[in-house]
């Protein structure tokens, strides 16, 4: 596994240096005045730097654990994989019908509820105070504009 971790690091590296390298000719202004690279151009540094920890990290743990070879994949819980897929596709799709707080409280609802069990009123309230509270600050205090949905709020 640590073998195709390093070949994945490299590409990823090489996928990151490729976007820091385009968004420079886009141009990257200064932080207080932006141009459009700029924000790739910091992302692109992300992915490198992500990628490059993965990279040491493959070797460490060639040296840790020599010859012992397990999957990625094998304590994955494929039911909640596809369940918090089909949850996030359906919320993609209802979110121009509901409107952004119905859509969103009903999605952290179900997430907070297939996660691990918690009591209804909690995830309710959570529902409630998250889809409240992104609204107020992306919706009101940034002004950005949210489907309202067949209930226009």
């Amino acid at each position: 596994m640590e073998r195709y971790d390093r070949w994945l690091s490299l590409i990823w590296m090489a996928l990151g240096l490729g976007q820091c390298i385009e968004s420079w000719r886009l141009g990257l202004g200064s932080v207080s005045e932006p141009e459009s690279g700029f924000m790739p151009f910091v992302l692109g540094l992300g992915i490198i730097a992500l990628s490059t920890i993965l990279w040491v990290e493959s070797f460490l743990s060639l040296k840790r654990m020599p010859g012992q070879k397990t999957s990625a994949w094998a304590e994955a819980d494929w039911r909640r994989i596809l369940w918090v897929s089909l949850l996030l596709l359906g919320y993609a799709l209802l979110l121009p019908k509901l409107g952004y707080l119905l859509a969103t409280f009903l999605l952290t609802v179900f997430l907070l509820k297939s996660g691990e069990p918690m009591k209804w009123p909690a995830s309710l309230l959570i529902g409630l105070l998250t889809s409240g509270l992104t609204y107020w600050i992306f919706g009101v205090w940034l002004s950005v504009p949210f489907p309202r949905g067949f209930l226009s709020f």
